[in-house]
This record gives structure tokens, C-alpha cells and sequence, in this order.
């Protein structure tokens, strides 16, 4: 039996745990890198994970898509997008990677934080799978080739659009699916996966961007005043009413906001450090407009009142002209 051809976007944090899950697999994997290439190519990438435990693995890989294209005999059957996604970037990733999609074969999973990500996949694929992936999987990149993977690891996915299920693509998901279950990780499909996304974002657009206008971890803002604590879970509550105005409100309620607080007040200080906050000190792009942008604006758009949100996004927007000023100026 053929071992499923699989190419890898993006070889941060996430990127280099999804690969050594699909890895374990005996699934053959492609990554794509571009400033850990020589690094990863002298000593593989690794991986400490409490799923895990430490797993050292060397994929074939390559600078650029067109070169995993070249390498590939036959198509690939998944290309994992396991980039930060940034909209106005250009090329988009979606331009790049074009050059990996040879057939309607080929099924595009979509590990991304925020909303409204498939859009642009799904206009300039219309005839592919897109697998849209909601990742929990706190980790924290020690080197550009080793990363420590802590407290919880789940993956959720499901088709992009949610519609009545297509045979080859439920095998195609189950098949992925597969994958992960056999390198070791916890996988599900869900039917309509924007509920997980809407979920996940209640913590995603609140910690995210106070985390990294504040420099503070998770238990460590809770402790600044004694109206932290309200004002994240006011923010949280926000996204609920936003996404109860597009249809999502049996779901993206307030246990959810409950499970969210709950998850903070829980851990050991200083707590967790989000992903905004670590591209900030860092002094690299954030993910603002998928985070919290698209959902300020789906707000307006739906006449849903959102002070909180729409003052971390003007906030955090600002932080990261500003860091980008930097970044042209060094």
C-alpha cells in the first residue's frame, strides 16, 4: 500500500508537532521551511510532548511548494496550510500554494487560527476538499527546530462549507483522520466545524490581544487589578452575541465562556503566553484581522455592539503597524 503523500506549510510551532504525528504515521511528509532549512536539515525537528513524550523526526524538505511539487511522482493528497494567516499578505498562501495543487485530488487542511480563513481557499479551489481545522495544542517553540507541546492536545475538523456529506470526502477526512490517530493524537470530525472555530475564538480574540498589549501571561493579567478579570470575560461575551447573531448561539454560549474563565483561574502563574503575544515579543506580525478584525466586523455588519473588542482590535492594529515599522526600519 502507497504511504499518503503529505506537504506541510509552515514550520513553526504548530507545523513542527502536526509533523511529527503525521510522521509516526508513516505517512510520507514534505515540509516546507524557510529560516530553519539548514537547521532542520542538519538535525531533524523536535518534538517534547506530554502526547508525545521526545520524538526526533527528518522529513524530506524543501524551500518552496514548486520544489514539493517536483519531488512528489504522484500528487499530494493533503496540503497542510499550518501557517499564521495573514489576509493582505502577498503572494497570499493561497497564490503559493497553487503550485502543490496539481489535481481535484488533493484535500487542503486548513490549521489556522480565527474566522473566515476557507473563503479564499474555497473561491480559488472550488473542486477540492478544504478541511477546515480547529488545533488545541499549547506549544512553545524553543528553537527553530525543537518545540515543547504542553497541558492539552486536540485537533476538531470538518468540511468547508458545512453540507450534506459527499462519500469520497467523508473517506478522504476519516483517512486523515487516521493519520493522526495512528502518530498518537486525539482527532475528531465535526459536522459543522465553525462552531468549534467560534468556540475556540471566545479565548482566541480576548487573550490573545490583551495578552499582548499588556506583556502579561493569562494568571499573571488576572492579578494586575481587580477588574481584570471582568473585562476578559465582558470581551468574552461579546463574541458570544456576535456569533448568536449569525446563527451559532445554541452552541457559543455562556458554558463555554464559563469553561474558558475556568481554564485560566486553574493554571500555575504565570500561565499560558498566546500566540499574538509571543509574535510581539518577538517583534513579528500578529494575527489581528482573522482574529479579531473579522469578528468586529461581522458585528457591525449585524448591528451587534462590541466597545471591548473593537478597542483591542484598534489597540492591537496599532501594535502591529508599529512593530512593522520596526521590522523596515532594522
Amino acid at each position: 500500500m502507497v504511504a499518503p503523500r503529505v506537504v506541510i506549510i509552515g514550520t513553526g510551532s504548530l507545523g513542527i508537532v502536526l509533523g511529527a504525528f503525521l510522521h509516526r504515521s508513516g505517512a510520507e511528509i514534505v515540509c516546507v521551511c524557510r529560516s530553519n532549512y539548514q537547521a532542520a536539515k542538519a538535525h531533524g525537528f523536535k518534538v517534547n510532548s506530554t502526547v508525545l513524550g521526545s520524538y526526533t523526526y527528518y522529513p524530506k524538505l524543501v524551500q518552496s511548494v514548486l520544489e514539493a511539487q517536483a519531488l512528489a511522482d504522484q500528487p499530494f493528497d493533503y496540503i497542510v496550510v499550518a501557517t499564521k494567516a495573514f489576509p493582505d499578505e502577498s503572494p497570499s498562501c493561497v497564490e503559493i500554494i497553487g503550485e502543490a495543487v496539481s489535481t481535484t485530488h488533493a484535500a487542503i487542511v486548513l490549521v489556522q487560527n480565527g474566522i473566515g480563513i476557507e473563503n479564499a481557499y474555497r473561491k480559488k479551489f472550488p473542486a477540492n476538499l478544504i478541511i477546515s481545522a480547529v488545533a488545541y495544542m499549547p506549544s512553545t517553540r524553543v528553537s527553530s527546530i525543537e518545540v515543547v507541546q504542553t497541558e492539552t492536545q486536540r485537533i476538531l475538523m470538518g468540511a468547508y462549507p458545512s453540507r450534506p456529506a459527499v462519500r469520497s470526502e467523508i473517506d478522504s477526512m476519516r483517512m486523515f483522520q487516521g493519520l493522526l490517530f495512528a502518530g498518537g493524537a486525539q482527532a475528531e470530525i465535526h459536522a459543522d466545524i465553525q462552531v468549534e472555530r467560534w468556540k475556540k475564538l471566545i479565548g482566541n480574540a480576548t487573550w490573545n490581544p490583551i495578552c499582548a498589549l499588556s506583556r502579561c501571561c493569562d494568571v499573571e493579567l488576572l492579578g494586575t487589578s481587580e477588574v481584570a478579570g471582568s473585562f476578559v470575560e465582558a470581551a468574552m461575551y461579546e463574541i458570544v452575541a456576535v456569533a448568536r447573531a449569525i446563527g451559532y448561539g445554541d452552541h457559543v454560549n455562556e458554558e463555554v465562556v464559563k469553561a474558558q474563565i475556568q481554564r485560566s483561574a486553574i493554571r500555575p502563574a504565570p500561565g499560558v503566553q498566546p500566540s499574538m503575544m509571543a509574535d510581539m515579543l518577538q517583534g513579528n506580525k500578529m494575527e489581528v484581522e482573522v482574529i479579531v478584525g473579522e469578528a468586529v466586523r461581522l458585528a457591525r455588519e449585524n448591528g451587534v455592539a462590541v466597545p471591548r473588542l473593537e478597542t483591542l482590535y484598534v489597540l492591537a492594529s496599532g501594535l502591529n503597524w508599529s512593530l512593522s515599522q520596526k521590522r523596515s526600519s532594522r
